[in-house]
């Protein structure tokens, strides 16, 4: 998958993106009406890339990066993003927003991740490269707990199986210190916050981690220049 896409668009996947392929954490399974019914059981276990988390399904189709490939390059394309911008997505989330390397930023071999909307001119950049943006995903997947949540349980000691069924399978792809910060937060019993919104607004939330906790750890752990940035990806 990943090597005829490279020679054909001419760009090369971060190293760990490969790894990542070659040792299955791609596969999400065969998709179908009964995913949740027979597969899902069974990938619990060994959990692949992000199974849980943060609003995040992985494209393990070569094909669905060819088409959002070529269709950069047609006038016509709804999201006329400018030619100047490299991206190539690996994933999606729930609204049809794409996560994906921005390869026109990279540095030193370090491939940025940035989320791009389907409704809105306006992409974000979420991490310096691959190993941060999983960090972050994970970090970002316990702030809020209920029962959409991909490792949602009844009982928390069940639910907390699930995450750390995820870790252990994550842990080759993350550095010991986000491990830590990881392990730390899993052991904590699940709290109900009160968090507010730019707008003012706040909302109730259950999680085993607060999103302001969450922000400074992202501003500790994977500061860059370009992180959080914000930009029209139809001008450059």
């Amino acid at each position: 998958m990943t090597t005829e896409l490279e020679e054909t668009y001419d760009f090369q996947y971060p190293e760990i993106y490969k790894q990542l392929a070659e040792n299955k954490m791609l596969d999400w399974g065969e998709a179908g009406p009964d995913w949740h019914l027979t597969v899902f059981p069974q990938l619990k276990k060994n959990p692949p890339l992000l199974l849980f988390g943060y609003d995040i399904e992985i494209w393990d189709d070569p094909q669905l990066v060819r088409a959002f490939i070529e269709e950069m390059s047609d006038e016509e394309d709804y999201r006329n993003i400018h030619p100047d911008y490299q991206f190539v997505p690996f994933a999606k989330n729930g609204a049809g927003d794409l996560y994906a390397f921005q390869f026109d930023l990279q540095n030193n071999g370090e491939i940025p991740i940035t989320l791009i909307p389907h409704d809105d001119e306006e992409a974000e950049v979420l991490a310096g490269n691959l190993q941060d943006f999983i960090f972050r995903q994970l970090l970002e997947a316990v702030t809020e707990i209920d029962e959409d949540a991909m490792f949602y349980e009844d009982d928390e000691e069940d639910l907390k199986q699930n995450l750390y069924h995820q870790l252990k399978t994550h842990e080759p792809y993350l550095k010991p210190s986000q491990v830590a910060i990881l392990k730390n937060i899993y052991q904590r019993d699940i709290f109900e916050y009160t968090y507010k919104v730019p707008n003012g607004r706040t909302f109730e939330a259950e999680g085993l981690v607060t999103f302001d906790e969450v922000a400074e750890i992202i501003n500790k752990e994977i500061a860059f220049d370009q992180l959080n940035k914000k930009f029209n990806y139809t001008k450059c």
